[in-house]
């Protein structure tokens, strides 16, 4: 037992080690790979071979026919990421940025704000995840071309992607496993998740706007760049099949269907879809190709490996442990905060599937919904928090944007605590 314990804690500690020094390798100058996604794997593989899980434990929950089976999860991620993937081939999003900021003039509050809708609305639609990914270097080219600093917009673009990723159960690989884990329906999570959603984005926007006041009195003098969209036809493909795909899964309860085969179904469409539409028109595959290639394939080992130590420590009793330390307050406010404070230790996501188990025990709704908040808003904290925390983090690097760890936690606490708070306070009304 004491052996399963050890060999968790070294992997959290080595993850968290690798994420903060040692993002990723470089072999040559052309090949390069990312170092914390398979610390847990190599941390799974110790448990296996010192007995602390058994693989014919793995093997059953991976094919098992249940929501919270992990490759069913990753599937209906990576399934979601497609659409997105191939809309910024078009230059989907960099237009709408590009007119949004074009229309927003040269007064500064007007483009933060204006950045915010378009970020939220986008996140909401798509996933935090990819429109981290996709607006970080969009936003440090426009605030290095406008010659101003791009701190406040960073922040602001990860507070808003990692805010309103709550509002739909899509938003977060976070929300599809422990919604997955207890049998909450696409429009029941919508109905319940709606109000926290609003009330922490509201509070987040007014301190963001408080903190960064003085940051965003001067005016700009320079002119949006304003992206051409590239291919209509290719980007009305992949518009009509994440809108689709969304519609899908809001009646997905209704019409029988799971999650993840609807999202597959959908992504696998998109591909096709957008193959048949670039042979007809006689072009290359090159957009289809690059937004297959930038799916975030290394969400696979990390996951995989993280449900394999989450398992080992099921089967040693540990969760029922853990679950013992929520029966003095079992609020929900005690699992809002507890799961927003362990995704800084663990990592949200592994969190979220450690916390499932803790909660099967024996949890209520408002319990459930309170870790779901706790693991979308705990990426506020620090870099490891979230997955989407670690790529913007890497992404500001390449930029060459300055931003240290001790200012980040700052800025994340003090948006962080108040935004929790009030989606917690929500959430309690509600339940």
């Amino acid at each position: 037992m004491s052996f399963v314990l050890i060999i968790a804690i070294l992997t959290v500690i080595a993850f968290i080690g690798s994420v903060l020094f040692l993002p990723q390798v470089s072999i040559g100058k052309r090949f390069r790979f990312k170092c914390y996604p398979f610390i847990p794997l190599l941390g799974a593989g110790f448990m296996l071979i010192g007995g602390g899980v058994h693989m014919e434990r793995i093997i059953a929950a991976f094919t098992a026919d249940s929501s919270v089976n992990p490759i069913r999860i990753l599937v209906l991620f990576l399934s979601m990421t497609v659409f997105s993937l191939i809309l910024e081939q078009t230059g989907f999003f960099g237009h709408i940025s590009g007119v949004i900021l074009q229309k927003s003039g040269h007064n500064q509050h007007k483009i933060f704000l204006a950045l915010y809708a378009v970020i939220s609305i986008l996140t909401i639609f798509t996933s935090n995840d990819i429109v981290i990914l996709t607006f970080t270097p969009f936003i440090c080219h426009f605030c290095r071309a406008a010659k101003i600093d791009a701190v406040p917009y960073l922040i602001m673009e990860f507070v808003a992607a990692n805010t309103w990723s709550l509002l739909l159960l899509i938003g977060n690989p976070t929300n599809i496993y422990i919604s997955g884990a207890f049998a909450i329906s696409f429009a029941e999570y919508f109905r319940v998740m709606a109000l926290p959603t609003v009330a922490a984005g509201t509070v987040s926007l007014c301190m963001m706007c408080l903190i960064f006041r003085n940051k965003l009195k001067g005016e700009i003098h320079v002119e949006a760049e304003i992206t051409p969209i590239t291919d209509r036809p290719l980007m009305w493909v992949s518009l009509l099949h994440l809108g689709g795909c969304v519609i899908l899964l809001a009646v997905s309860q209704y019409i029988g269907a799971e999650m993840w085969l609807i999202a597959f179904g959908m992504g696998v469409s998109s591909v096709l879809c957008s193959i048949i539409c670039l042979i007809v028109r006689k072009k290359k595959l090159h957009s289809v190709r690059q937004a297959v290639a930038k799916m975030p394939y290394e969400i696979i080992p990390f996951i995989i490996g993280m449900f394999v130590i989450v398992l080992a420590l099921e089967e040693n009793a540990f969760t029922e442990k853990m679950a013992t330390l929520f029966a003095f307050d079992p609020s929900v406010f005690s699992f809002g905060i507890f799961s927003f404070l362990s995704c800084n230790i663990l990592n949200n996501i592994p969190m979220s599937v450690l916390f499932s188990k803790i909660l099967d025990i024996g949890a209520s709704l408002g319990q459930i919904y309170a870790t779901i908040v706790g693991s979308n808003l705990g990426a506020f904290i620090t870099p490891v928090g979230a997955l989407a925390g670690i790529m913007w983090s890497n992404l500001l690097k390449e930029n060459r944007v300055k931003l240290s760890t001790v200012r980040f936690v700052v800025l994340g606490i003090l948006i962080g605590v108040p935004s929790i708070v009030a989606a917690l306070g929500a959430l309690e009304f509600l339940i």
